[in-house]
């Protein structure tokens, strides 16, 4: 290795260049120690010291570099713009704000039962990051990004946004008429930052690699803005100031607030990571309005000195909050007497405030000038306001983490994502801090929706491709990014330690590859998942300055094809899900609840429908209360009967009817809202046993003892036979029965009735029929009707159950008759049909053999026992008769 050191005296820039060890083989190497030397002599050049191929050189081969040739130098950039100077704009303020965060997170609820394990800080914890400090979850990310990777990503996807949403009014601004292409509509780029990489080279640079890539483009004003917190408030505000100058050229300005809120293992609860790219123009839906006030005061609340050994801040957090609030008490009174007497909040609608280390700040902030206005407000009047005018810009925050520089942006995109049209014509208020100290305030006013997508939609993105894991997963997976601080000679490996598999790298999104062993950083958009930059986007810099490839990193290795979603082979996940459908059905409406229907922001004549998960929480175990268990059955008419309880198991024997089957299912509590049922109708005790359950489909078991091809042989009986039922529910619920040998019962004949259209399906019960020969024998029976204007359409009914119907077999194509073949007892559908005249009597009968259950042996018949009855002569009848 070769150690360099540079050390400017004096105005001449002088430096000494001391090497240790071998000298530098590599032509990069050497071009650095000639770079070196060139300071050391003050700036001039040697040509001999020059190499020949210049890293300035604009590629032939790009077929995005517009009309420039191989011999265009770097003045010539920017010159087909042809955008006139010296024109003023009005209302400039904000059109959109990009939002990037990292895929990994985790809940609070779960960081808080960590935390509250005896080796770290015991119980006390619980309840301090939800209730106390008001977060539901935080983003983080590992080594393979960092705040460069973060600006770089959110630029691009903003730029990739506006050209496929049409987002780009320089037309308006331009002599011709025309837009200038999206690669060359940005004429300014601000980035805000307090997590810096280099004291020399700003994050800017970076981010004009993607322009000069894409469209050779490098006439883009602007460079970094460091300071804790206020550093993205300070570039908006810089990217705005140069909008609204003299010299602005009619082009976009940017700024990009970026920063990780990075945390020890110790303190992973307050870990937040985000990035923004605010989009500044003239005519803004969010322009800025009316006046602002700042204060800037010299603390040592908050630090990073160079060369301190740790990325975390010396910081004290009880004076840090006191520095905030005096900042914020400052900017109100000067803001209050700007506005002649009136309270900013008085005179705003919606209001955000900075973030420092969660939800809690900011309530407090706001509180804080509501007294400060109004010292006497009752607390259901504030509690109010608070709704109205805090809660929409926190949203974000709260699943996202605090994150320095860009909590601003963040909070002020999570108020328009909730209002939306609603906030037409609102004056919004922002406080913005940044610890050491400076801080601002100022209004914007909502004079069109901006360009955002409503909170639901854009819910649905942020967790497209996030990746949930444990507090003990997110300890190691983010401490390798805090331990990348001033490391040279570094290859990202938390994803791979941590058995993150490569797949889950987001596509576009650029990270971290390598940091070489000068600190030089190198990215890829899609990390190791894609391949090769695309040939055309390459630049002669590249080989120059011996810029690592994507090959240098791995191979590139191929995307498996994608397989239909395996069924889980885990039996609890399978009957949760099955217990899920069941609960609550397996459609769309089943799963989702509308929310709201809005109008498209990009296209106006087009209504997006929103709708979100219900989330419903399913829990195969039992929840350890007492509970009684019975069983209702076809034997009973499905009258309750109680279980017996034994080890643990409730059981009950069935006395099998003359059907030789019965169906039944189970009930909690002696609760018919609480019904145990299999998954599927006329289940076996294979089926899954789900519930205790008040809606879904009402299945139930069949304790089927003919003899059928489906029905186990150590199943079949016949009438008379006795079963034991047996319901267990340890883990899993189950269900099971078994045949009892030698043990019989009595069997009760159960009664028939008649229904159908006639009666409009009332049951007319059927009498034991007797008379007559053949009638003698046991197990017929009969009833008369008389055929009404109603069709004489009938099936008969044991015991008053439907799932009993005994019924005709329809064939397409055949008329029924008493001598069509017979089905049931079952829940089929069928009837017979007598046709004859209103008011003819017919006697129906029927016969089952009691020693034979089969539907073979039933009979069905009738006979006709009064005619019509006549209608009586009229007089005009009787006389033409005589």
């Amino acid at each position: 290795l070769v150690y360099q050191t540079l050390s400017p005296f004096g105005t001449g820039r002088t430096g000494i260049i001391a090497e240790v060890g071998v000298a530098m083989p590599s032509p990069m190497e050497e071009k650095m120690k000639a770079m070196l030397a060139l300071n050391a002599r003050g700036g001039k050049e040697e040509k001999s010291m020059v190499p020949q191929e210049s890293a300035l050189v604009l590629s032939e081969g790009n077929p995005q570099a517009g009309t420039r040739g191989p011999e265009a130098s770097w003045d010539t950039v920017g010159q087909t713009e042809m955008v006139p100077q010296g024109r003023r704009s009005r209302n400039a303020g904000m059109h959109t704000i990009e939002i990037y965060f990292p895929q990994f997170y985790f809940t609070q609820v779960d960081m808080e039962e960590f935390d509250a394990k005896p080796d770290r800080y015991g119980p006390t914890v619980i309840g301090k990051y939800t209730k106390g400090i008001g977060q539901v979850e935080a983003r983080f990310p590992s080594d393979d990004e960092d705040p460069i990777s973060f600006a770089m990503t959110v630029v691009h996807r903003l730029l990739e946004r506006m050209e496929a949403k049409g987002i780009n009014e320089t037309g308006n601004y331009m002599p011709n008429g025309q837009p200038l292409s999206v690669w060359n509509a940005i004429g300014r780029i601000d980035i805000g930052t307090e997590s810096i990489t280099d004291r020399s080279k700003s994050m800017k640079s970076f981010i004009m690699d993607i322009f000069e890539r894409y469209a050779n483009e490098s006439n883009i004003e602007g460079v970094d803005q460091y300071n804790a917190c206020y550093g993205g408030q300070a570039c908006g505000l810089c990217t705005l100031s140069w909008v609204e100058s003299d010299r602005w050229d009619g082009r976009y300005g940017i700024a990009v607030a970026t920063d990780i809120s990075e945390a020890h293992p110790g303190f992973m609860a307050f870990v937040g990571a985000a990035t923004t790219a605010a989009l500044f123009f003239p005519d803004a839906p969010m322009c800025h309005h009316s006046q602002r006030a700042s204060c800037v005061l010299h603390r040592f609340d908050f630090c990073k000195p160079v060369g301190w050994h740790d990325m975390a801040p010396i910081t004290d957090g009880k004076y840090s909050v006191e520095c905030y609030l005096d900042a914020l008490d400052a900017c109100h009174s000067t803001l209050r007497q700007k506005l002649n007497g009136r309270g900013p909040l008085e005179v705003t609608d919606l209001n955000v405030f900075h973030t420092g280390g969660g939800y809690h700040i900011v309530r407090k902030a706001f509180e804080r000038l509501v007294r400060a206005e109004n010292r006497g407000i009752k607390p259901d009047e504030k509690e109010r306001l608070l709704q109205e005018k805090l809660m929409p810009s926190v949203s974000l925050l709260k699943i996202i983490g605090p994150c320095h520089t860009v909590s601003s942006f963040l909070n002020t995109a999570s108020t328009i994502m909730n209002k939306m049209e609603q906030a037409l014509g609102k004056i919004i208020l922002v406080f913005t801090y940044g610890s050491g100290c400076a801080a601002s305030m100022y209004q914007m006013r909502v004079d069109d929706v901006p360009f955002f997508d409503p909170y639901e939609i854009w819910k649905l993105q942020f967790y497209r491709n996030a990746i949930k894991v444990t507090p003990e997963e997110s300890v190691p997976l983010h401490h390798y990014y805090v331990q990348t601080w001033m490391k040279f000679d570094y290859f990202p490996q938390g994803r791979r330690s941590c058995k993150v598999s490569l797949w889950k790298y987001e596509e576009d999104v650029y990270y971290l590859m390598q940091i070489d062993k000068f600190g030089r950083r190198f990215y890829h958009r899609g990390g190791l998942s894609t391949g090769p930059m695309d040939p055309s986007l390459k630049l002669p810099v590249d080989k120059a300055e011996e810029r690592p490839s994507r090959e240098s990193w791995g191979p590139v290795l191929v995307r498996p094809e994608e397989k239909q979603k395996a069924i889980s082979s885990s039996k609890e996940e399978r009957f949760k899900e099955i217990e899920y459908t069941m609960a609550f059905g397996d459609t769309e409406e089943a799963r989702f609840e509308e929310i709201s229907e809005v109008t498209d922001r990009y296209n106006p004549n087009q209504k997006v429908t929103i709708r979100k998960a219900i989330e419903r929480e399913i829990t195969l175990e039992p929840d350890g209360d007492s509970h009684s268990y019975q069983i209702l059955g076809t034997w009973s008419g499905r009258s309750p009967e109680e279980m017996t309880c034994e080890d643990g198991a409730w059981s009950f024997e069935i006395t099998i009817g003359e059907n030789r089957w019965e169906s039944f299912y189970l009930t909690q509590d002696n609760d018919t809202e609480k019904r145990i049922v299999p998954n599927v109708s006329k289940a076996t005790k294979e089926a899954v046993p789900v519930g205790p359950l008040s809606t879904g489909p009402k299945h139930e078991w069949l304790l089927d003892c003919r003899a059928r091809v489906n029905v186990p042989e150590e199943q079949v009986g016949l009438p008379g036979d006795k079963y034991r039922v047996t319901f267990r529910w340890d883990k899993l619920k189950e269900i099971s029965w078994e045949k009892l040998d030698a043990e019989r019962a009595e069997v009760s004949q159960g009664k028939y009735y008649l229904t159908g259209p006639f009666n409009e399906w009332n049951l007319v019960e059927m009498q034991v029929d007797t008379t007559g020969p053949r009638r003698r024998r046991k197990g017929w029976f009969s009833t008369e009707v008389q055929v009404s204007t109603l069709a004489m359409e009938f099936c008969v009914v044991r015991n008053e159950d439907f799932t009993q119907t005994i019924h005709p077999e329809v064939l397409p194509g055949q008329k029924v008759s008493q001598h069509s073949a017979i089905c049931g007892p079952d829940d089929g559908e069928g009837t017979w049909k007598i046709e004859d005249l209103p008011g003819a009597v017919y006697k129906i009968f029927f016969f089952r053999d009691p020693e034979d259950c089969e539907a073979s042996c039933m009979r069905i018949d009738w006979k006709k026992v009064e005619e019509v009855p006549k209608a009586p002569a009229t007089e005009a009848a009787k006389k033409t008769t005589e």
